[in-house]
């Protein structure tokens, strides 16, 4: 049992130190251009400029399904009343 544990505390050791050895190091240079970072700003520009637009959008379409299910809510109820109504409507185009 002691030999299993000086083992594992041994495995432990090595693996932490390899950690702050692999982990630890100077940050490397970036070597990127100024055409790809000005590139890049114009990107995350236009994408700002979509998410604002796209966001607009949600909204308005959130508010039409709001209407939508409110206008379902009303007729949910009256089966028989837009049955007569689908009746006089096929009576009036000559369907019967």
């Amino acid at each position: 049992m002691k030999l299993i544990a000086k083992r594992f505390l041994f495995i432990l050791l090595v693996s932490f130190s390899l950690v702050f050895v692999v982990s630890c190091g100077p940050v490397p240079y970036c070597s990127t251009d100024l055409v790809t970072l000005d590139e890049t700003r114009l990107d995350a520009v236009t994408y700002e400029e979509e998410a604002a637009k796209t966001g607009k959008e949600v909204s308005k379409l959130e508010k039409d399904v709001k209407e939508v299910q409110l206008k379902i809510s009303n007729i949910e109820g009256k089966p028989a009343e837009l049955e007569k109504r689908i009746h006089e409507l096929r009576k009036g185009s000559g369907l019967e």
